[in-house]
């Protein structure tokens, strides 16, 4: 297993998703699938890792929608993703019509460099092409990134544009409801993009037909069993390994990406690895300057894609609850925001929390006193708490 913070994993090296990704099928087997999750938690290796054991019945597509500003932009990334996924199948790739002159000048009697104006032609087009080759297969369309593409295309061309794709492919959806799924992923989340757009007018749910997940973190004793085999690449006493693989798993929860790092900064020593090294790596991770796990992006996402009250609430609730050692209710939480501000309400905190639950900054707990709030992720508090407070 090789260490590799940041970068393309190896399917064989993606730990402890195999239960998550039976779940995902079930769903997909009836409906679309929106995953959500904080970003590095690895919701990218699980749809790759579904690309390449893909379940019987399924023919997938993956495509990452990172760079797509466009819809016409949208129709070529399907177009060229099918050719070059079908380059080896000759009988499906002969049932789209009029490929080679389609790909990228014209579809049908509409230029693409023109068509803009005709994008809803496009996209019947390219779906009835889809369904031409699909057999007694579900076509999958596994896009990542699509939170980021809608909110690109909402910037460069307008809410409009954003909200009449949405409703083109709810549309879509339902007139193939037998043999097309979507899988959405993205490091924004879909109903912040979505809220945007409400606030401009838009009235519709475009996915109220697609179930959404959040990924969850590995369990702990597959984060024990990946920072074991990472720690095989250091200088560790093969004793000692699970020790230090329990304290890693401890300091960082589930999240395979800090795993890694942690053990990069291990890797580096020229001596035997004790308990005080794994503390010390961690403490890197929260004080380095250079941010290397990039923990900063939890505060400037919040001026992103918050506005400026929302924003400013939602930066006091956090640094209040980066001080308490322990799960709180919103009564308390609001009672000690209203120190840095007296006009906020319980209501206010109440709401504010559950948009950072949504977004994965805070996590709730069921308590014999109700409902209480503590960050997801014990690694982001201790950076807040240190580099904030």
């Amino acid at each position: 297993m090789q260490i590799n913070p940041g970068g393309r994993l190896k399917m064989q090296d993606v730990i402890g998703r195999d239960e998550q990704i039976a779940r995902y099928w079930e769903i997909l087997e009836r409906q679309g699938l929106v995953l959500t999750a904080e970003r590095r938690i690895g919701k990218t290796h699980i749809v790759l890792k579904m690309m390449e054991e893909c379940r019987d019945g399924f023919l997938p597509f993956y495509q990452d929608l990172e760079r797509i500003h466009s819809v016409v932009d949208l129709i070529r990334s399907v177009y060229a993703t099918v050719n070059e996924s079908l380059s080896g199948s000759t009988g499906l790739k002969s049932r789209l019509a009029k490929w080679s002159t389609w790909l990228p000048e014209r579809i049908g009697a509409v230029d693409l460099p023109t068509g803009e104006k005709h994008w809803q032609i496009f996209f019947d087009t390219v779906f009835e092409d889809l369904m031409r080759i699909s057999d007694d297969k579900v076509i999958l369309l596994i896009w990542d990134e699509f939170p980021l593409m809608i909110y690109n295309l909402q910037r460069r061309h307008g809410s409009l544009s954003a909200m009449e794709l949405l409703d083109h492919l709810r549309a879509l959806r339902s007139a193939h409801a037998d043999k097309l799924r979507f899988l959405f992923t993205g490091s924004i989340g879909l109903h912040l993009v979505i809220r945007n757009l409400q606030k401009e007018g838009y009235a519709n749910d475009p996915v109220n037909d697609m179930l959404t997940e959040a990924v969850s973190p590995i369990a702990h004793r597959h984060t024990c069993d990946l920072a074991a085999g990472l720690l095989v690449n250091t200088r560790a006493a093969p004793e000692q390994i699970p020790i230090l693989a329990s304290q890693i798993a401890e300091e960082v929860g589930g999240y395979p990406y800090y795993v890694h790092h942690i053990v990069d900064l291990l890797q580096k020593l020229t001596r035997e690895i004790d308990h005080d090294d794994v503390t010390a790596a961690v403490n890197t991770l929260v004080y380095d300057p250079h941010d290397p796990t990039h923990l900063n992006h939890y505060v400037s996402r919040l001026s992103t894609y918050y506005d400026d009250s929302e924003q400013r609430l939602a930066l006091i609730v956090l640094d209040v609850m980066a001080t308490l050692m322990k799960p709180k209710q919103v009564a308390s939480i609001a009672e000690l925001s209203r120190v840095r501000d007296s006009a906020i309400s319980d209501e206010q905190v109440r709401a504010t929390l559950r948009l950072l639950a949504q977004d994965h900054y805070v996590i709730p707990h069921q308590t014999s006193d109700g409902l209480a709030y503590d960050f997801r992720w014990s690694l982001v508090k201790r950076w807040w708490r240190e580099t904030r407070l």
